[in-house]
């Protein structure tokens, strides 16, 4: 229990922050529509960063200092780019199917600063990801469970727990199905790099390439007009 009874320790912060996950998202009927998504991105933010500036969680564990950026460069980087091509022709294969135009929203124009929303809110979602990711390793270290790879288990742990919570606020199959796939792309990309900066560059890029199709055509269209 000592990993669980200290503001100073990561399971006191895991234990509170998906407390609050779960209030939002039962209080998240009865609150307006543009303010659901940004209330649980609150929760995203300020209680992993409350853990951080309390030692509740390690920043090193949650890949945001002390990064091997000659790893993250070596083997990230060529992971990132498989990632991305995937993505990319999953986009294709999507828009030549028809199925991107039955989410309405991929199909209303995208400015440039609903592009900067969507790059923060997948950096906040990747943080709140990464704080899990952290948090369960811990309190896995702490606990001393007979697991064989402890770091390996802690990461799906971490997207189990982190699941449901993304999915909740997507409107569409495609999007849950979108999201989901991140997460396990992000997952392998943290088991190998800890590097939460290179999984929020996948994680935002990857979500543009599919989850906005019509991202592209409608910023230039307006340029051009």
């Amino acid at each position: 229990m000592d990993a669980f009874l200290s503001f100073h320790v990561p399971g006191f912060w895991l234990v509170i922050t998906l407390l609050a996950g779960v209030v939002v998202l039962g209080i998240r009927p009865y609150l307006a529509p543009d303010v659901r998504l940004w209330s649980m991105v609150g929760c995203w933010v300020l209680l992993p960063y409350l853990a951080l500036i309390t030692g509740g969680v390690s920043p090193r564990l949650m890949g945001i200092v002390y990064v091997d950026w000659i790893v993250s460069l070596r083997l990230g980087i060529g992971l990132a780019f498989v990632m991305i091509g995937l993505a990319g022709v999953a986009r294709v294969s999507l828009l030549a199917s028809g199925e991107a135009v039955q989410d309405r929203a991929a199909l209303m124009p995208l400015t440039w600063g609903s592009l900067l929303a969507a790059i923060a809110i997948s950096g906040a979602e990747e943080w709140f990801w990464c704080f899990l990711r952290s948090a369960v390793a811990e309190v896995l270290g702490i606990l001393q469970l007979p697991l064989d790879v402890p770091g390996y288990w802690s990461i799906w742990i971490a997207a189990l727990i982190a699941l449901p919570f993304s999915l909740a606020y997507q409107p569409t199959a495609l999007r849950r199905f979108v999201k989901a796939a991140i997460l396990v792309m992000t997952s392998i990309l943290f088991f190998y790099t800890r590097n939460f900066w290179l999984c929020w560059a996948v994680h935002a890029t990857t979500w543009l390439l599919l989850a906005q199709p019509a991202a592209k055509r409608a910023i230039t269209g307006k340029s051009r007009a």
